[in-house]
């Protein structure tokens, strides 16, 4: 359902802001409720049953957008001229006793005692012969909510008859009868604050074999019901139209003094004063609503057409010279007109086809006489006479701006530029005012009507020039160093001319770059022959001397040897150091073997440092003659006795000593526990160590041999492979004197001085002894010439 929602003043008719949708203008049936049902008769009645349904049913329940389309049957626009830009179709031309309807739920603003409803409609129904009651018809009323009653003045039911007013036949269909768009104003003063439910229903003949249709539609922005009342300042009359669909209508001042007519519209002059209401009388036609007064205040006006004053257009484009874009201020009650000519001659269609440069007006005039007329200039869109000129090359740090409008040539006005790095321009520059690549870049031209031509520029951008910089070698304390030494910049640019800074910054020139006597950082700052330029730092190393303690090293022992590499040595010197070590004082003759240093004297050291800074310095090796030691070894004694290392005779001949010492290994590192006491066999050392402390050592042999014995087997085997002898085994026994073996009464069976006859056969006389025990007698000279006897028994075993 489409209507308009206005509220009448004490004092003027105000437009109202309409409820949201209500007009169809989002185009659907957001807020509004569908529905569809069947007709009947009941006791001669028409008796209408429609169900809500979830969404529009095609065909039944349409939103039109289309302004040029025409009703079929009647010829009208399916929009009116007057309307929005949807307008709604109720119901079809499809027969069988369909029911379309819709509904919307409104509240009446509570602070408006006057209100007022309007709406557009048209209606094609078919005419048969049927009974009224059975009638194809359009349906429109209101109801109020919280009486559930419908409002009387606000319901119409158009039921398909030649005699209804306004309606004609088709002139293809002449069963068909229809209506153009009308307006129709509902006056609902007194329902504010209250809810009103608007229902549009379009139904068939109750037979099912003819159909009826409508169409509703609505504004979204609504002004006066009353037109016309405003007018041009210097007119002598005022014409006023009424809203359509009333069957009289009667014009009053606002005190109704003076009636100024009849009829929709009127021409009153001489015209009232500005600011003077006006009250309309409106009559209903019978059964179609009921009698109400609307009101208007009429004003002149004094109307300025403003246009866009010139544009630019693509070749060959078409363009509506009516349209928002040229008329900036178009207003409602005028018509505008666009001609060729300055003198107004030539009247031509306001969309015209642009092909060259030309000179349009466009006049404007409303219907009080009010005219204005203004030229508007529409160029051709032609960037063939704008061209680039390359901007100057710029060095690495500088950068180019390619929006400068500088570099274009041509007239530009009306002209967009975008700017692109490829000619298909789909790579987008970000930053086109700060180009820093050299290349070629791409402009596309662009007017209003989305005319593009795309042109290029090329930017030079200078290379970086190559600065290298060698920092100077360090020297040391106190020499300088020449920073501009060409050897300094060896592989950089050859035109480059240098300049020397003592900052980062550049800013404080260096007043003798070629003594620089301080360590640390400097700046240099290179120009080339192009003017770019480019700078770079330069270390510059001052190594201090390094300082060299030495403290002479003890005297040593003669024969041993002395490092002169020890750090000890030079505890307090600078750390880090190299040292060298030399035999003279002009250190050219090194030191092979600075370690291992035999012979006493001075020595010299060159100390240098991680600068490459050297000190030198001496050193005196002394060393002590060592004493002479002289070892005697002890007589051996037997494991029941002892030896005494600390014995005199042992040391004697050796130097006078002030000390001495007894140890078990070499180095002197394991003393003996009783070097006066020792009872076993082996390599001990002896150290004494003379005033000097100096300290010598040798080592000495001690012997400590087992107790003399003679041991003879217990046992023997004379006739079988093994221990088929007997002889005694002498242990510290240098001579045997005799070995003799008796039987068991007492005869001597054998006897020997000596073992090389191999011992005892265990024959007697050539006769093999029986298995019995023999007694022997041992007697031999022991290791250190004593007399050594031994007995014992043996068993002979056959």
């Amino acid at each position: 359902m489409l209507l308009i929602a206005s509220f009448a003043m004490p004092s003027k008719l105000c437009a109202q802001s309409s409820p949201e949708n209500i007009g169809f203008e989002n185009g659907n049936f957001q807020n509004w409720k569908i529905y569809a049902g069947t007709i009947a008769i009941e006791n001669n009645q028409n008796v209408v049953t429609m169900n809500e349904v979830p969404k529009p049913i095609s065909g039944r329940h349409t939103i039109i957008s289309n302004k040029n389309m025409v009703d079929p049957y009647g010829g009208f626009h399916l929009i009116p001229p007057s309307g929005g830009n949807y307008s709604v179709k109720l119901g079809n031309n499809v027969t069988g006793a369909q029911i379309d309807g819709i509904s919307y739920l409104m509240t009446v603003p509570a602070d408006r005692p006057e209100f007022t409803l309007t709406y557009q409609y048209a209606v094609v129904l078919e005419d048969p012969d049927h009974e009224p009651f059975e009638q194809p018809r359009f349906i429109a009323r209101i109801k109020d909510v919280e009486k559930n009653e419908y409002i009387p003045c606000a319901s119409f039911e158009y039921v398909a008859t030649s005699s209804l007013p306004g309606f004609k036949k088709s002139a293809e269909y002449e069963s068909v009868i229809y209506k153009d768009w009308s307006p129709v104003t509902i006056n609902l003063s007194g329902y504010q604050g209250k809810q009103l439910l608007v229902e549009f229903i379009s139904t068939d003949c109750s037979r099912g074999q003819h159909f009826g249709y409508a169409y509703i539609d609505i504004n979204n922005v609504y002004g006066d019901l009353i037109t016309g009342n405003t007018y041009c300042a210097s007119a002598d009359a005022v014409g006023l139209s009424g809203p359509g669909g009333y069957q009289t209508y009667n014009w009053y001042s606002a005190d109704r003094t003076i009636n100024y007519g009849s009829g929709q519209s009127i021409n009153i002059k001489p015209k009232p004063a500005d600011g003077s209401r006006i009250l309309l009388d409106l009559v209903p036609y019978t059964g179609f609503g009921c009698p109400s007064t609307v009101s208007t205040v009429i004003h002149g006006i004094d109307y300025e057409l403003k246009v866009l004053k010139k544009d630019v257009v693509c070749q060959d484009a078409e363009i509506d010279l009516l349209d928002a874009k040229y008329i900036l201020n178009k207003s409602e009650g005028f018509t505008y007109l666009v001609y060729e000519d300055k003198d107004l001659s030539k009247l031509i269609n306001s969309h015209v086809k642009i092909t060259a440069d030309k000179t349009f007006y466009i006049k404007s005039t409303n219907n009080k006489g009010c005219e204005s007329v203004v030229p508007v200039d529409i160029s051709v869109f032609d960037a063939a006479n704008i061209n680039t000129k390359n901007p100057e090359a710029v060095c690495y740090s500088e950068s180019v701006d390619i929006t400068n409008s500088a570099l274009y040539m041509g007239n530009l006005e009306g002209i967009s530029r975008s700017y692109f790095a490829d000619e298909a321009a789909t790579k987008i520059i970000s930053d086109p005012q700060h180009i820093n690549k050299t290349g070629r870049y791409f402009i596309r031209l662009s007017n209003q009507m989305g005319c593009s031509k795309i042109i290029s520029i090329e930017v030079t951008v200078k290379d970086k020039p190559v600065l290298k910089v060698t920092n100077p070698k360090p020297v040391c304390i106190p020499l300088t160093v020449d920073i501009t030494s060409a050897e300094n910049f060896s592989g950089s640019d050859a035109s480059f001319k240098y300049s020397f800074y003592k900052d980062r910054e550049l800013s404080t020139l260096l007043t003798d770059p070629l003594h620089i006597d301080k360590p640390g950082t400097y700046y240099v700052k290179a120009i080339n022959a192009e003017g770019c330029m480019v700078s770079n730092k330069i270390e510059v190393v001052i190594n201090d001397l390094p300082v060299l303690q030495v403290k002479n090293p003890e005297a040593a022992c003669y024969p041993d040897q002395v490092d002169i590499t020890n750090p000890v040595l030079y505890i307090g010197s600078t750390e880090n150091l190299k040292y060298s070590f030399f035999y003279d004082a002009a250190l050219t003759n090194k030191v092979t073997s600075p370690k291992t240093i035999a012979k006493a004297g001075i020595y010299y050291i060159k100390a240098e440092n991680d600068g490459g800074c050297f000190t030198t310095g001496k050193v005196q090796v002394n060393f002590n003659t060592a004493p002479v030691l002289v070892l005697h070894k002890p007589k051996a004694v037997f494991d029941n006795g002892f030896i005494d290392l600390t014995s005199s005779e042992i040391t004697k001949g050796s130097s006078v000593f002030v000390k001495a010492g007894y140890f078990e290994d070499a180095y002197l590192k394991r003393p003996v526990a009783d070097p006066t006491k020792v009872n076993k066999a082996g390599i001990y050392y002896i150290s004494i160590q003379n005033e000097s402390g100096c300290i010598a050592s040798a080592p000495i042999e001690v012997d400590i041999l087992p107790q003399p014995k003679i041991v003879v087997p217990t046992a023997f085997t004379p006739q079988k492979d093994t221990n088929n002898r007997l002889y005694p085994f002498l242990v510290s026994i240098q001579k045997l004197i005799s070995f003799k073996v008796y039987n068991k009464w007492g005869i001597l069976v054998y006897q020997s001085d000596s073992l090389a006859n191999g011992g005892w056969d265990g024959q007697f006389k050539s006769q093999m002894q029986p298995l019995e025990t023999f007694s022997w007698f041992a007697e031999g000279i022991d290791t250190f010439g004593g007399k050594f006897q031994s007995k014992g028994k043996t068993i002979l075993i056959l």
